[in-house]
């Protein structure tokens, strides 16, 4: 049985699927958590969703062709649709307050805070976030295929941005140590070799403070 959380999630599921644009984003908030545990990725993991937030990840700024219109799709659906007021990005967001943004992948200088997509919506373009698009796995998760980060990347990721997380840092740590035990070590460490200097210098500083081992 679904609590009401969950629901609006599934009803935001349907959306992304019905507007045709499933294949072309990859569910990589803590809602990924959710579909690990639905699809049964890591065993008996059990995840703690408190967050009201829904983040994906677009694929690739130009598919699909022609253009899909998913905020035109979720107005028509009863979502209410928003642009922040700073960078223009999409913000859609459901009855019972669950709110669903986008994220695409920043390259290069990096100068643009946001981008317009092929999804009919705007993302905030943020830096790290190839760590997760290399490397998809498909769950399924309440009647869809939904394309998530593979375990591993996911809590990289999170080790990474650490730093940058200001009030949400914490809870992001408790999710990496939540997840710790259910990884694949040689994944994980596969991964974290694929990283750039840098990164892997935030994944071990986060280790330390966190008493993780790598």
């Amino acid at each position: 049985m679904l609590n009401s959380q969950q629901k609006a999630f599934a009803k935001v599921l349907d959306l992304v699927e019905e507007s045709g644009c499933m294949p072309y984003v990859m569910l990589i908030g803590s809602w990924a958590e959710f579909a690990y545990r639905e699809a049964g990725l890591l065993g008996d993991f059990a995840p703690s969703i408190t967050t009201m937030d829904v983040d994906f990840l677009v694929r690739n700024l130009r598919k699909p062709t022609p253009s899909a219109g998913l905020a035109a799709a979720a107005k028509e659906k009863g979502f209410y649709v928003e642009a922040d007021r700073i960078d223009g990005t999409t913000r859609i967001i459901d009855t019972t307050g669950l709110e669903v943004e986008f994220l695409i992948g920043k390259k290069g200088a990096g100068l643009e805070a946001s981008l317009k997509t092929n999804l009919g919506v705007t993302a905030q373009a943020l830096r790290h976030l190839d760590i997760l698009s290399k490397h998809p796995v498909v769950a399924q998760c309440l009647g869809h295929e939904v394309i998530v980060p593979v375990p591993e990347a996911y809590a990289l990721h999170k080790m990474v941005i650490n730093s940058q997380r200001g009030a949400k840092a914490h809870k992001d740590a408790r999710a990496v140590a939540n997840l710790q035990p259910y990884l694949n070590t040689t994944v994980f460490k596969s991964l974290y070799e694929q990283l750039t200097k840098k990164e892997k210098a935030q994944v071990r500083h986060f280790a330390e403070r966190e008493g993780i081992s790598l």
